[in-house]
């Protein structure tokens, strides 16, 4: 497991095994959230949505998964979920 600080988070890496690679990644400064896909190691796509958790040990935030796994056969397949997120992020945050 690795730490580093990202985007003004800090973002923990538990994929030390090689298992999963991120194959995308796309941070919106305006709806606090990075957006993952990983890559995992049976060829499926892993799409996922992290906002930024206040951790009292810590000075900086967490990213934190807001969403439940879902495993996409593409990265096609992938990215429209991660775009229906953003479309959804946007709308929420333009109104």
């Amino acid at each position: 497991m690795s730490m580093k600080e990202k985007y003004g988070a800090i973002w923990i890496e538990v994929e030390v095994d090689g298992s999963s690679q991120i194959v995308f990644e796309q941070h919106l400064p305006s709806a606090q959230k990075l957006h993952v896909i990983y890559k995992q190691s049976s060829d499926n796509f892993l799409p996922c949505s992290f906002v930024p958790k206040k951790d009292p040990q810590w000075r900086l935030p967490l990213w934190s998964q807001e969403n439940e796994k879902a495993m996409m056969p593409t990265v096609e397949s992938a990215n429209l979920q991660i775009c229906k997120r953003v479309f959804k992020s946007l709308c929420f945050v333009n109104t």
